[in-house]
């Protein structure tokens, strides 16, 4: 991803010999995903000028590979900057043997599942939403354009409540123009109904209840909790570990990128 990226040539191009690994088979991490939805055209270009960077650099990469710390340690590293993201939090109305089955995806993995569908389909898309992110929306377009109906729930009183006001009123006039359906205060409430396409809701002031009929698509997009589970295993070893992007702390693109820039001046 952006953060990990950016430490790579940066340190690089400082002389030091750097080793990237990477569990995709590409560069991008989940900006790939990004990339592809609405307004993600200029996303793309900073992945490419990293990359581009770093080979310049002379940075090695590793593809295809989901490292353990055997992997990282075999390199005999001098530091380690461990930029491996972070994971979004099943919500609590899952109940925990269905979200660890992941009968209910996370809108990523949703999403990277939908990417391919080309023709419109019948059916209700659904987005739970408490991620209030730019990127959450550019999927709900998305999936305007492949389904029939698209609604969003979120337990708050408002979309897009975490971005720049000048985002945020873009973000609300499209999800009108487009006629996506925003249904606000409110959580689903799980039930066996989900399997016959049917979703119930309810606000959570009142406990009212309403349904979502003829469902297709149903995730969450939800806070992050960082993926730093080597860094305990690594330190122990006594190397050092740096955390970059949002290994550390979830939070948008230029603060990942300027930690991994500042990451790879430091080392």
């Amino acid at each position: 991803g952006f953060a990990g990226m950016e430490a790579a040539w940066v340190a690089a191009a400082r002389g030091h010999q750097v080793t990237v690994f990477c569990a995709s088979r590409e560069t991008g991490g989940k900006a790939l995903l990004r990339a592809q939805l609405p307004g993600g055209e200029e996303v793309s270009s900073v992945y490419d000028y990293q990359r581009v960077a770093a080979q310049r650099a002379g940075v090695r990469f590793e593809f295809g590979l989901r490292a353990s710390a055997a992997d990282v340690l075999a390199t005999k590293p001098d530091a380690v900057v461990l930029a491996t993201g972070a994971d979004m939090i099943a919500p609590l109305w899952i109940p925990r043997e269905v979200a660890a089955e992941g009968l209910v995806p996370d809108l990523r993995a949703a999403m990277a599942d939908t990417l391919h569908l080309t023709a419109k389909l019948p059916g209700t898309a659904v987005i739970y939403d408490m991620d209030h992110m730019a990127w959450t929306y550019a999927a709900a377009e998305f999936l305007r354009a492949r389904f029939a109906r698209v609604v969003i729930i979120t337990p708050r009183d408002g979309i897009a409540q975490d971005i720049a006001m000048v985002i945020h009123q873009g973000i609300v006039r499209r999800m009108h123009e487009q006629r996506i359906d925003i249904v606000l205060n409110a959580e689903p409430c799980w039930s066996d109904a989900i399997e016959d396409g049917r979703l119930e809701y309810a606000n959570v002031y009142t406990g009212d209840r309403c349904t979502i009929d003829d469902v297709a698509f149903f995730a969450y997009s939800t806070p992050r909790a960082p993926d730093d589970t080597l860094a305990g295993e690594l330190r122990a070893r006594g190397v050092p570990v740096h955390l970059a992007g949002d290994c550390k702390v979830a939070r948008n693109v230029l603060a990942a990128t300027a930690e991994g820039h500042a990451i790879g001046n430091l080392l």
